[in-house]
């Protein structure tokens, strides 16, 4: 430095000399300073200030890694006692099929009903949104099911969607496997063998949340138009095509529900009917009925199916569908299946089980003024009549629920309007009743014995 300073000096004088001597001293100061800085940070290892964002593990992925569907990426529902995963198994073309439709069919299914899929998908060819009920152990056979039906089914793969519904206290779980290899072949034989290899959750919920089903099926089906139907009511082939010009040639119409009539045909009958013709057919011989018939008139009953046997049926079999006549008046309990704007009023998931789930969502559009249209060649078809000789007394109790439940969500309903107060409900059916009286009759008869019997034991444990 000596060196240095003795020609600056010579140069500049003593105050450019000064001048130099802080700057260094300056620069000494801040190289410190950065190598303390450094030296600190390396220790206590602050967040970056950068960082590169990796998506989130989707459900799909978490599956594969786990094999089961966490609970904790569902949806639970305003009860709180069961949760929902949408598009578990997705349509692969789903987004461009859902893109193009008018009308999209929803439906659900408990595991073992998951072959009726297989009948839908090969007579309705648009989207079909698919809620499955699996608790627990369950998911092994809808995850199996879903994979036959995609190998096996032609159009379940691209243009078919399923979800699942669980308790929620016992979400899905793969503790059992499944053969590797199924053959392709009869879709409820194949059904069969999987619900017998694995076999049905002990810690099933005792009742079907059908609404929620419906629900969470109808809110995956983005497109103008929702059809929703049991899973084992069967269309007849053509309807989406015919239904789809039929409501594309129309006006907008928020309001409009149209009706889709249901009937039920004998077991002996092999095959679903083709069309109204062949219906009417099976219905002159005895081997078909209106849906519900024998159990309960009013399902089907202001739909006036009188009216649709007899009028006339379309001569070309492939042209669109149109209106057959409008229905003026409203019965209550009416259970029609609709083809509905997809902002309508959903179906009320408060109704678990059996009785008023499809009534009630029936009787809110009538009250919010929908009109109700018959259409006139497409129907349903359930396969074997219905009775109660086959009803459990469990669905007895059920609907005694649901009645009660149905005289509150009214209550709710006109309240919501801002209209009067409805008249109570008239007490059920007399053969409902007596159903249910033998019914808690018997659950008493055992609660006294119950009694009876721990009565006994404290009696002898005091000898």
């Amino acid at each position: 430095m000596k060196y240095f300073a003795r020609p600056l000096r010579k140069v500049c004088g003593r105050q450019c000399f000064l001048v130099v001597n802080v700057v260094v001293v300056a620069v000494n100061l801040c190289l410190g300073l950065m190598v303390n800085l450094a030296f600190m940070s390396s220790s206590s290892s602050p967040p970056p200030l950068t960082t590169t964002l990796a998506a989130p593990d989707n459900l799909t992925t978490l599956m594969r890694s786990g094999g089961t569907v966490p609970a904790a990426y569902g949806l639970t529902d305003a009860s709180g006692n069961f949760t929902s995963h949408a598009f578990v198994w997705a349509g692969r073309a789903w987004q461009e099929v859902v893109g193009t439709a008018q009308v999209c069919m929803a439906t659900h299914a408990s595991t073992q009903h998951l072959h009726w899929i297989a009948t839908h998908a090969r007579r309705w060819s648009g989207p079909i949104s698919v809620a499955v009920y699996a608790a627990g152990g369950e998911y092994v056979i809808a995850a199996g099911m879903v994979s036959y039906l995609r190998q096996c089914v032609e159009g379940v793969d691209a243009r078919v969607s399923f979800h699942l519904v669980h308790p929620r206290g016992h979400p899905p779980e793969s503790t059992k496997s499944l053969p590797p290899v199924v053959t392709c072949g009869n879709a409820e034989e194949v059904n069969r063998i999987m619900v017998a290899v694995v076999g049905l959750t002990s810690q099933r919920y005792p009742r079907y949340p059908q609404n929620l089903l419906r629900n969470v099926a109808w809110r995956a089906c983005h497109t103008p138009h929702v059809f929703n139907v049991d899973v084992d009511m069967i269309p007849v082939p053509e309807m989406y095509p015919r239904l789809s010009d039929f409501l594309g040639s129309r006006v907008a119409c928020g309001r409009c529900a149209y009706v889709v009539p249901v009937y039920e045909v004998s077991s002996k009958v092999s095959q679903p009917p083709q069309d109204k013709m062949e219906l009417l057919r099976l219905l002159l011989s005895g081997k078909a009925r209106r849906f519900h018939l024998k159990v309960y008139q009013k399902n089907q009953g202001n739909t006036h199916l009188e009216h649709w046997e007899v009028e006339r049926h379309a001569f070309f079999a492939y042209q669109p569908f149109s209106v057959l006549f409008n229905i003026s008046s409203y019965e209550e309990f009416w259970e029609p299946v609709l083809v509905l704007p997809r902002g309508s009023p959903p179906f009320d998931e408060r109704f678990i089980g059996y009785g008023f789930t499809r009534s009630s969502q029936v009787y809110e559009l009538h009250v919010r003024g929908y009109h109700f249209s018959v259409l006139d060649e497409p129907f349903l078809t359930h396969l074997g009549f219905q009775t109660t000789a086959s009803y459990p007394t469990s669905r007895f109790a059920q609907i005694e629920i649901n009645h009660i439940r149905y005289q509150m969500f009214k209550k709710e309903l006109h309240a919501r309007l801002g209209l009067p107060l409805p008249p109570p409900l008239p007490p059920p059916a007399s053969r409902v009743a007596a159903r249910i009286r033998l019914m808690l009759r018997g659950r008493k008869r055992e609660e006294e014995g119950e009694r009876e019997r721990e009565g006994q034991e404290t009696r002898d444990a005091g000898l």
